[in-house]
């Protein structure tokens, strides 16, 4: 437990504000640290969304829910290897980061699934949440899958990706003048991804292997590092993960306006009555209906707002009432009469 309030006590010496990024899990004989929680990425809740709010015979529909079924996936994939580490026995203190994003000097981004952080060795992990039957051919760096109907696929090459990012952290370690081994893997999130003899000798294995991998791993390699500096470069990853914005194409003219009903699946409005939000189709009375609707508003629109904006996103006829829907709000008002704007706080 000293150690546990040892590291603590750097963290809030030299970053407060990082506090809300992480939270701790205190262990028996040690403390685990979740620096980076994995959350669901803006995109997603984008295209979320716009598949709720889009009719569903406009005529690129099909490809937004494509693209939110795929993220999905992926993100339900990293999911489960999330819960495979809380089962490990680990090595006291490790440091684990979900999802960490950076821009290099080269303006290029980085985004690694997992990087897991020990006295014996950094980890980086890319996750796959992918079906069917998988090969590989190494001299032209092609990741192949077979699905079950015989559909030949050719996708990214994820050794290669994790080679660029083992590249970039060895410079990294190499500035701060560490010496810690990089090992890297590619995660299988699920059984129906079957591998074929292509793969042997490649750092690949299916979610369940996590942990005789990493008792392979950490007998392989001895205990290297000071408590005091591993956490220190736990906490520089922390420093410099970067939200990386991904740009998509939000058709507005198109989607559905209005606070709608999320029990009617095909963007039934609601309506305002005596200082309630009520389905006029199904009855539901809905409290969180405004608060929901404005971060529609923020994720396809942005954190700007004027009356008109309002009137139009959320399909208010009066002026009179949307000003006083907005007074209901969290937001940031500046000007007066119809100069006035508001910006949504975070």
């Amino acid at each position: 437990m000293k150690y546990l309030f040892y590291d603590l006590c750097i963290l809030s010496f030299w970053e407060p504000h990082l506090w809300r990024f992480f939270f701790c899990i205190i262990m028996v004989g040690g403390v685990k640290m979740i620096l980076l929680a994995r959350q669901t990425s803006e995109l997603q809740k984008i295209l979320e969304v716009i598949v709720r709010r889009l009719p569903r015979t406009y005529n690129q529909y099909f490809n937004y829910y494509e693209h939110l079924r795929r993220i999905q996936a992926g993100f339900a994939g990293e999911q489960r290897v999330d819960e495979e580490w809380q089962e490990l026995d680990l090595p006291s203190p490790h440091y684990i980061l979900h999802d960490f994003q950076v821009i290099n000097h080269a303006g290029s981004t980085h985004q690694m699934d997992t990087i897991f952080l020990c006295p014996h060795f950094l980890l980086i992990l890319e996750i796959k949440n992918i079906t069917g039957i998988l090969s590989y051919d190494a001299s032209f760096a092609q990741f192949i899958r077979t699905t079950a109907d015989g559909t030949v696929e050719g996708m990214s090459d994820p050794f290669q990706q994790l080679e660029r990012h083992v590249a970039w952290m060895k410079r990294l370690i190499q500035q701060e003048r560490l010496s810690l081994p990089i090992l890297h893997a590619v995660v299988l999130a699920t059984k129906n991804g079957i591998l074929t003899e292509d793969f042997k000798g490649q750092p690949i294995f299916h979610v369940t292997g996590l942990r005789s991998q990493m008792q392979k791993w950490l007998e392989l390699h001895p205990s290297v590092k000071k408590r005091e500096d591993l956490f220190r470069f736990a906490n520089l990853l922390l420093t410099m993960h970067t939200r990386v914005k991904r740009e998509i194409n939000v058709p507005l003219r198109d989607i559905v306006k209005g606070v709608l009903c999320t029990n009617c699946v095909d963007g039934q409005p609601l309506r305002y009555h005596y200082k309630k939000w009520l389905c006029p189709r199904c009855g539901l009375v809905d409290r969180d209906a405004l608060i929901r609707t404005l971060e529609d508003y923020r994720l396809l629109v942005g954190t700007k707002l004027t009356n008109k904006s309002f009137c139009e996103f959320f399909a208010i006829d009066s002026p009179n009432l949307a000003y006083k829907l907005l007074q209901q709000l969290p937001l940031k008002a500046e000007g007066i009469k119809r100069h006035r704007k508001y910006w949504i706080m975070e």
